[in-house]
């Protein structure tokens, strides 16, 4: 269930514990190089990313050049997506007055960072995708897209350069975390970095919105669930889940408009195959059997944090906890912040 971001993903793809009495842990992802070959999708969709990923399963972050304002190709792709949104239930209003045109995504090559680049483009934004290896980026095929500059950034390292990397964003997405211990672990990345990228954002001056992809259970011991097994062994990764917890308070206390998306088990698989969103207010979805759902799709992770920046005024200051389940309803985008 821990892995609302790209290195989330790592950490979380080594979970195996059974269910015990009425509490059952969330499954773990499914690897991506699993389903990269059963994968035909066009290309630059998710799904073909993925599959261009296969070979490839860490994860990354932020860095440098200051955005420019759209021209005239990325006007008329704005024009075109906002077709599309018309279609679709999506509201490019809000955004329109936002004045959010350039988001910048750390964590853009990770499992889910990827698919939040991807519907980003799809919505009409342009993507300063952060990546602490820029060539694993265009691999990925960023370079591809005119509306996507790739660059190098990772939060463990320099406020400075972070601030660079973030460029004239008025948007910040991050999608991090830990794949290991030390220097590349809970404290480093989910604690430090996250809230490295918030005073970086803080800096840079022109960033009106931040949307964090956390984990269910991060506040877990605070509300009577301690001792739930899937917290206690999701923690003795490094303390992960508690890292998460002070990031979410760090950005909580920045002043900053943010949304705060806590995803249960996160799946590789596509919305039909997973199910529907579920979305719930902060500590109420804990992985049990009683839950109305404990995975969800990372299609669907991505889908909620670009409808956060779609809608700035209804996702402000919110946290969010997602699940799927094939028997919800399936919900229309406008109305998916209006009760939490």
């Amino acid at each position: 269930m821990l892995r609302g971001s790209g290195q989330q993903a790592r950490l979380g793809s080594s979970q195996r514990c059974a269910a015990r009495s009425n509490v059952t842990c969330i499954r773990p992802f499914t690897s991506l190089k699993a389903h990269a070959h059963h994968v035909k999708a066009e290309p630059n969709s998710a799904a073909s990313l993925e599959a261009k990923a296969s070979a490839v399963d860490s994860v990354d972050a932020p860095a440098s050049h200051a955005g420019a304002r759209p021209g005239r190709r990325e006007l008329l792709l704005f024009g075109l997506a906002s077709l599309a949104a018309s279609s679709s239930g999506l509201d490019l209003t809000a955004w329109a007055a936002e004045g959010i045109t350039t988001v910048f995504v750390a964590g853009s090559t990770g499992n889910t960072g990827r698919r939040v680049v991807q519907q980003l483009r799809q919505a009409g934004f342009k993507v300063r995708a952060g990546a602490r290896s820029p060539a694993k980026a265009l691999s990925l095929g960023f370079g591809a897209d005119a509306g996507i500059e790739v660059v190098e950034a990772d939060v463990t390292k320099g406020l400075d350069e972070l601030v660079a990397a973030i460029g004239g964003a008025q948007a910040v997405v991050c999608a991090t975390g830990a794949v290991g211990f030390g220097s590349n672990g809970a404290g480093a990345v989910d604690e430090k970095g996250t809230i490295k990228l918030v005073d970086a954002a803080t800096r840079a001056g022109g960033v009106t919105k931040f949307v964090l992809v956390s984990s269910l259970l991060t506040n877990a011991s605070a509300v009577g669930q301690a001792n739930n097994p899937n917290y206690r062994f999701l923690n003795l990764f490094g303390g992960v889940l508690d890292a998460k917890l002070r990031a979410e308070k760090y950005l909580r206390a920045s002043g900053i408009n943010y949304t705060i998306i806590r995803p249960g088990g996160l799946s590789n698989e596509p919305e039909a195959a997973v199910g529907n969103l579920i979305l719930a207010r902060e500590d109420s979805l804990f992985g049990l059997e009683s839950d109305p759902g404990r995975e969800i799709s990372r299609d669907t992770v991505a889908a909620v944090a670009v409808q956060a920046l779609l809608q700035p005024a209804a996702s402000k200051d919110k946290l969010v906890e997602v699940v799927a389940s094939p028997s919800a309803p399936r919900l229309s985008p406008d109305t998916w912040f209006a009760n939490v």
